[in-house]
């Protein structure tokens, strides 16, 4: 829903819709001869309105002018069934940093639907703008299909002090038109073997805020465990700031890190786990941050748009990056630590995220590699931050409004999950945003009676009434981590507004919400922490009716508390916690928590 930073400087950095759009390319697959199916290749075709093609026939988007037409992948499953080079295909089934040397990558293959059609095997390894191995005439080995099942071991470091930390590698057999893979393409699973830092991420309970940097002391005399910050990163670079990456010098506006350090230093410092919202703004200067193609959209159309990585200069740039955000917020220099990262916002909606017009796998594939940048550089710093996407409340349907591609959101979690597994297992987290439904209503208790909330999995909506449909779905077996257990789930963005039906006043209802909710994620296991959206009300949500604030401000600009936020404060202090609380029974209708709560406890 509303990812809008409230910092001075970068949340006024707003999408111009002035600037000219980059120029329109076309990048079309050369098919003929490759042995792979031309009606495979699926992108945005401008000025169309085009059918999801993950099935959802409601899900329909305008591509709003953009005339890139991506590559086909032949490192995919699909692509691969194609093929005519050989029938079957080998599986690269793990990548992995030696934990005892970790400068050396091991990499375990089962090729044995190729015996008696090749002899040997050929190891490359692979960039994520790299869609094909037709120009390429260096291969890492060359291996020997013996009865098809191997591991074989590569440097992680290049001789000339480079490194595969954001490769995939793939396995391909010579053609008469050069290498043609005939594996998936997968990527190191865990990056956390080279961090430096590997102490456990700070969790000291699950109360969290979306904080203002404007009125910090205010959001740290909340007693918060956790809190959120929305950092807009096609604002971050500039002049001041100078960061060497692999041989080349990138500069960072030295007045808006240096904000950025202030607030997350002062938060960090006083025992709050911060987690960054990282969100790719519009900044006509640096065209490589978006993908080929891509004209800024109209505000009402999308706020934010896809990382580039489908281009070496884009990789290069995000890579960068990634990498200084990742130094830079480690908590081991003055500028503090960010604990947990956001890789885009609501992904599942492109009002957040634009790319383009694709179906739901083919959208995730784009974003899913992007993520693989940012994960492998935090992971290879501080190898216990969590690293997630985030999704909205739409669950099993797409966003009832806007003007690009939507998606439902467990269509996108699947779709993630899967990707994920084919290209190397990855333990990523997961937020989320159960608001209530209506977003204007505070009371969630009533969300069945919307007919978009209720108890099975194929519920349209998840709010807080229903937030363990979700966390029971992260149980099942192709959800868990690569040790087996509940990924990492947070809710990084849900609120309770203080104005039902923009007229009706509901701040006591806005309170009662506070506590429920906080009762609820408190006995559910699965959730690491919740952020409350927000410290105070924003006025480009109230115009709609939106009052999420715990506090408002006066006619002379005085911060004034609601109700919401004496409970909130106090909600998980075990000694005023059922005090601050009681009245809210009687709003829900309930005499004991235990009615609403199994096996309450505060």
């Amino acid at each position: 829903m509303s990812f809008k930073s409230h910092k001075k400087k970068l949340i006024t950095l707003t999408v111009a819709v002035s600037f000219a759009a980059l120029t329109q390319l076309t990048a079309f697959a050369e098919v003929v001869g490759k042995g792979v199916d031309p009606s495979l290749i699926q992108g945005p075709t401008a000025g169309t309105v085009q059918e999801d093609s993950s099935g959802t026939a409601a899900n329909t988007a305008i591509s709003g002018g953009n005339d890139y037409r991506y590559r086909i992948d032949y490192t995919t499953a699909d692509s691969l069934r194609a093929s005519a080079v050989v029938s079957g295909q080998a599986t690269i089934t793990n990548v992995n940093l030696n934990i005892y040397d970790p400068t050396k990558i091991n990499i375990t293959v089962d090729a044995s639907a190729l015996i008696g059609q090749v002899q040997e095997l050929y190891l490359f390894d692979i960039k994520p703008y790299e869609t094909d191995l037709f120009s390429r005439t260096d291969p890492l080995l060359v291996k020997p299909i013996g009865n098809g099942i191997f591991t074989v071991t590569v440097d992680l470091f290049r001789e000339d002090g480079s490194n595969r930390l954001y490769d995939a590698f793939v396995i391909a057999v010579p053609t008469e038109s050069g290498y043609y893979p005939v594996s998936n393409r997968c990527y190191i699973s865990n990056p956390e073997a080279i961090a430096p830092d590997q102490t456990p991420a700070l969790n000291l309970g699950k109360k969290g805020l979306m904080v203002d940097p404007n009125i910090l002391d205010d959001a740290i005399d909340q007693n918060i465990k956790h809190a959120f910050i929305a950092v807009t990163t096609s604002q971050l670079f500039g002049t001041g700031i100078n960061y060497s990456f692999e041989g080349k010098t990138y500069s960072f506006d030295s007045g808006l890190i240096n904000q950025l350090d202030q607030e997350i230093n002062r938060l960090s410092s006083s025992g709050i786990a911060v987690t960054a919202g990282i969100v790719n703004g519009w900044n006509a200067a640096y065209p490589d941050l978006y993908r080929p193609g891509t004209a800024v959209q109209s505000s009402s159309a999308a706020l934010y748009y896809g990382f580039n990585v489908e281009t070496e200069e884009g990789f290069q740039m995000v890579k960068a990056l990634a990498s200084f955000l990742a130094n830079r917020y480690n908590g081991h220099n003055s500028h503090g630590k960010i604990t947990n990262w956001v890789i885009g916002n609501e992904i599942n909606n492109q009002y957040w995220n634009y790319v383009g017009n694709y179906g739901v796998v083919d959208y995730t594939r784009i974003f899913q590699r992007t993520f693989r940048v940012f994960y492998n550089a935090i992971k290879s710093v501080s190898a216990n931050d969590n690293v997630m996407f985030s999704l909205d409340y739409y669950w099993t349907i797409p966003a009832e409004s806007g003007y690009v591609s939507k998606y439902p959101g467990k269509d996108v979690l699947d779709s993630f999950a899967a990707l994920d597994k084919q290209e190397g297992s990855s333990n990523w987290a997961l937020a989320i945003h159960p608001y209530p439904y209506p977003l204007t209503d505070p009371n969630f208790w009533n969300d069945e009676k919307s007919g978009k909330v209720n108890q099975e999995i194929t519920t349209p909506v998840v709010s807080y009434l229903n937030l363990s449909v979700l966390t029971n779905y992260m149980h099942n077996s192709y959800m868990l981590d690569n040790n087996g257990n509940v990924r990492n789930i947070f809710m990084t963005e849900q609120g309770f507004s203080s104005i039902k039906n923009l007229s009706q006043d509901a701040q006591t209802e806005q309170a009662a919400a506070v506590a429920y909710g906080h009762y609820i994620v408190e006995n559910n296991p699965d959730i690491d922490a919740y952020m409350l959206s927000r410290q105070l009300d924003n006025p480009g949500e109230t115009k709609d009716g939106l009052y999420f604030g715990l506090s408002t401000t006066g006619a002379d600009g005085s911060l004034v508390a609601k109700p919401a936020r004496e409970v909130f404060k106090y909600i998980d202090d075990p000694a005023k916690s059922l005090e601050v609380s009681e009245f809210a029974k009687q709003i829900i209708g309930i005499t004991d928590w235990s009615e609403v709560i199994p096996n309450f406890h505060i």
